[in-house]
């Protein structure tokens, strides 16, 4: 049986169908809504641009997989997801990586992941949220993003077990009893 894609499912193939040949800044919309056969119009109902695109395409991996590993989530298992979803976007990260304007990777995704990261902590550890335990959130999913954006101009890429056994090492003392 097919598959159906949705309509954002479509702009994103759409979106790395043209990144395999083309600069992330070279992209555009127009060439995004040609490629799939929708119209712009179509796009920013889904869409407010290209930038909001890839970080959707991002977080929309994570999501799904955190959703379908809800069950027994771990804070362990929620940085394998996410070194995973990296690892399965890798081609079009590494040329959103390689953008460096105001809506770069790290502006897109600190916000989101360190939300992303909370959430984890509040609703299987149920722990409060303190400003300190944000602000060190913060800092550490800056950090793995800032992992992630130099891994990614490598040639040869770290697999998500490499990678989460950085993440594991890397994580703040008052985060290690999540651990």
């Amino acid at each position: 049986m097919i598959e159906r894609k949705s309509t954002k499912e479509l702009i994103l193939s759409s979106l790395y169908d043209l990144l395999r040949e083309n600069p992330y800044e070279k992209v555009t919309v127009s060439a995004i809504v040609k490629n799939c056969g929708i119209s712009q119009r179509t796009f920013y109902h889904h869409f407010k641009d290209k930038y909001d695109l890839m970080e959707w395409s991002y977080l929309h991996a994570l999501d799904d997989a955190y959703e379908q590993n809800r069950a027994d989530m771990t804070f362990r298992k929620w940085l394998r997801l996410t070194a995973e979803t990296a690892w399965e976007s890798r081609l079009a990260l590494q040329k959103f990586t390689q953008y460096s304007g105001q809506n770069s990777l790290r502006a897109s995704l600190q916000e989101p992941l360190t939300e992303r990261c909370l959430n984890v902590i509040h609703d299987v550890y149920g722990d409060s949220i303190t400003e300190e335990l944000e602000r060190v959130v913060s800092f550490y999913i800056g950090g793995l993003i800032s992992y992630v954006e130099r891994v990614l101009s490598n040639a040869v890429i770290p697999t998500p077990e490499e990678s989460v056994s950085l993440f594991e090492m890397c994580v703040p003392a008052c985060m290690r009893k999540y651990l």
